[in-house]
């Protein structure tokens, strides 16, 4: 069991009941879009704005692989899935920390529960 802590801006208790939920958060997994889905959108998104932050997207979605077991299926694509699209968001987000108007373009194009979030990095 998983400690009780802070992971993608929100709480955990670190208890999972069911396979819906994020294995990060807790919360249940309403918009079943996995990762790698997203990542494919992210990334043809920043390949017009900011080309060089591509590889650094990628290398955040490696760390979600090992969460890609079991739960829920995607909607898109049909894989596994345990990671909420907002815990998702929340780190690619973290990302453009230094880029205050590409974060905020990031929280229009893809706001998974993320506007309003005091750990945003919208500036």
């Amino acid at each position: 069991m998983a400690e009780r802590g802070e992971i993608g801006g929100k709480m955990h208790s670190g208890a999972y009941s069911s396979k819906h939920e994020c294995l990060l958060c807790g919360d249940v997994i309403t918009n079943p879009i996995c990762y790698t889905c997203l990542e494919s959108e992210v990334k043809d998104w920043l390949e017009d704005r900011m080309p060089q932050l591509v590889p650094t997207v990628k290398k955040t979605g490696r760390m979600f692989a090992s969460y890609a077991h079991q739960g829920t299926r995607c909607i898109l694509c049909g894989d596994n899935m345990n990671v909420c699209t907002h815990c998702y968001c929340y780190e690619v987000n973290k990302l453009f920390q230094n880029y205050p108007r590409l974060a905020e373009e990031f929280v229009e194009f893809f706001n998974f529960e993320l506007r309003g979030s005091s750990r945003v990095a919208v500036i």
